[in-house]
């Protein structure tokens, strides 16, 4: 039940790049809409580490500590934290460990002995399954916050918050825009959405992690909306980026001077600049999550489009060639290796 180790966590659209780039102007932050008129939305972009709002936060419980979750749940555990931690693989959980998470035996087992949960999973089958299968989240003896950082679209994690409150039980719909990188530069997005006072409660506990906090309204559904959105111009800069180094390097510039021209102008996004960098450039091509995943965040894209009644041209054509991409190759490879993609249709030699 490992975490949803999508290349969601590596990138950036204009919600993460506008509150990176103006981080020192709140007054801006505070003036922008919120993604669903007429709900308000609120932009906490100041750190309170300590703060709870007038609740006491004592451990909370983790559900899937791959490698998205269990950064997150370290960095809980950096901040003060406890956390009591289950994941499927008994290998992720010892890896976990190490960094000072509680394993425990089940879902139920942390369920029953904490308040606030949250939970990092790879789609929406496994999310309703550990939030309402029998022995999972719903059948918590303890647990009153469940807080889904995975991305699963907004029909599921709607029928998700719709089958808990009948437990008494509130979901905060949450997930998590930046990656490990934007954990690691305290530059992580996280878009919330459910009722307020639920996420007062939480805020401490999300604020651990949390560089740029936003609570877009009280209905599950729109932190999932955010997400796609995010997902779908990502996707569409990382293959752009990917494109455009490749036949640079063809006409004979280096790829660090094709990447170096990117970022000096208009066409500089999270991909090239902090990606590139700190991956291709250093010959890294793992650790940033299977291409598969990427398939599946834009076909979500897709999905709420069409239920606006939208049919996307340029999402379409990020799908399409998305699904080149992965049968291009062995099944589960990383997300960096779409660059060898483009530099084989080149003819350039792999790089790492």
């Amino acid at each position: 039940m490992t975490c949803a180790r999508a290349y969601n966590r590596f990138i950036s659209i204009a919600i993460l790049a506008y509150a990176i780039r103006i981080k020192a102007d709140e007054k801006a932050a505070n003036v922008a809409g919120a993604l669903h008129s007429p709900a308000k939305t609120s932009y906490i972009s100041e750190k309170t580490i300590g703060y709870t709002g007038g609740y006491s936060v004592e451990r909370v419980g983790f559900i899937g500590v791959g490698m998205m979750g269990g950064a997150i749940a370290a960095r809980m555990i950096e901040n003060g934290v406890p956390v009591l931690a289950y994941d499927n693989n008994p290998g992720t959980l010892k890896a976990v460990a190490s960094s000072g998470v509680t394993p425990a035996a089940s879902v139920k087992e942390v369920a029953d002995n904490v308040e606030i949960i949250f939970a990092c999973l790879p789609d929406a089958g496994i999310c309703r399954s550990v939030a309402l299968d029998p022995g999972g989240i719903a059948d918590g003896d303890r647990v009153t916050i469940y807080i889904e950082t995975s991305t699963m679209g907004g029909e599921a994690v709607i029928e998700i918050a719709e089958g808990l409150a009948k437990r008494g039980i509130t979901l905060l719909d949450s997930p998590i825009v930046g990656g490990v990188p934007a954990l690691e530069a305290g530059t992580l997005g996280v878009l919330a959405s459910g009722p307020a006072k639920a996420f007062e409660q939480a805020k401490y506990a999300l604020e651990t992690f949390a560089g740029r906090l936003f609570h877009l309204g009280e209905q599950a559904g729109m932190g999932q909306a955010g997400k796609v959105v995010n997902n779908s111009v990502a996707y569409a800069a990382l293959l752009a980026t990917c494109e455009a180094v490749a036949v640079g390097m063809k006409a004979g510039l280096s790829m660090q001077t094709a990447v170096d021209i990117i970022n000096q102008g208009s066409g500089a996004n999270f991909f090239s600049q902090i990606v590139v960098p700190n991956f291709i450039l250093q010959g890294k091509f793992e650790g940033t999550g299977a291409v598969e995943i990427g398939v599946k965040d834009v076909k979500l894209f897709l999905a709420e489009a069409a239920r606006l009644g939208i049919d996307p041209p340029v999402a379409n054509a990020v799908s399409a060639l998305q699904k080149a991409v992965v049968e291009s190759g062995p099944p589960g490879r990383d997300t960096m290796t779409y660059f060898h993609y483009f530099s084989d249709l080149a003819g350039l030699p792999r790089q790492g």
